[in-house]
């Protein structure tokens, strides 16, 4: 983009050329007065740098009214337990000392005791069993123990996608969580020219691209991460992680 300021990237924007940067910092309101101006006039003369400032605006826009996700409880304590310093220096046994000999407050109430009887109890009921079931108790007491056993956390989450293409007759997406078939996806057009899609995928790491008209294929410019395809093209990346 020719302008008449040109700062200097930071070296942690590396991953994006010029003109993200400063349509970034436009949107976010931290160019100086003169930058700001400078910037507005350079948008009048450059209709395709009007386009992509207008579809930044417009993905924030969206984003702000997406669902926000609760924090969970204690979620800030845990996180500032691993950013806690570890110490230097810290004998091996130490730890182990802290353990065994570090005064404690048990804090309890009736239903804390009732829960440790009845845990208790059930200890000594297991201990009493037989060690060595017969043939058909270890077939009954095997399938209990299989039924008992956690389901993966494999449950899919929502993720919506949106692309902004105003002059596209149809829009649609193709990547790993539908074999890379565009016709399996299709976007659908809102009235302020954007289309979106809302996919059901299990957690895990999907690469994926727009098609449209079905012939075009483009990347989605607001992807958090890329990938290179082999072909010197870049999918977009998405990471679901899974439901809180």
């Amino acid at each position: 983009m020719t302008s008449s300021f040109n700062p200097d990237i930071p070296d942690d924007q590396d991953d994006m050329d010029e003109r993200d940067w400063l349509i970034q910092r436009f949107v976010d309101h931290d160019l100086s007065p003169l930058e700001r101006i400078d910037f507005l006039k350079e948008m009048d003369r450059d209709p395709m740098l009007r386009k992509q400032v207008l579809a930044t605006e417009q993905m924030l826009l969206h984003s702000a009214q997406l669902p926000r996700m609760a924090v969970p409880p204690g979620f800030k304590a845990e996180i500032l337990k691993q950013l806690a310093p570890s110490p230097v220096n810290k004998p091996w046994w130490k730890p182990f000392w802290s353990i065994l000999f570090a005064p404690r407050v048990l804090q309890w109430n009736p239903a804390m005791a009732m829960a440790a009887a009845c845990l208790l109890i059930g200890m000594l009921w297991i201990v009493k069993q037989p060690m060595i079931p017969s043939g058909s108790e270890m077939g009954a007491t095997t399938s209990v123990m299989k039924a008992s056993l956690p389901e993966p956390d494999d449950k899919p989450v929502m993720v919506r996608l949106v692309m902004l293409e105003p002059q596209a007759r149809s829009v649609a997406v193709a990547g790993d969580f539908n074999g890379w078939q565009p016709q399996e996806t299709p976007l659908q057009r809102t009235e302020d020219g954007a289309w979106t899609v809302t996919l059901q995928v299990k957690p895990g790491r999907y690469h994926y691209m727009f098609v449209i008209d079905g012939q075009e294929w483009i990347t989605d410019p607001f992807a958090g991460e890329y990938s290179s395809d082999g072909f010197g093209a870049k999918n977009a990346v998405l990471d679901v992680s899974h439901a809180l």
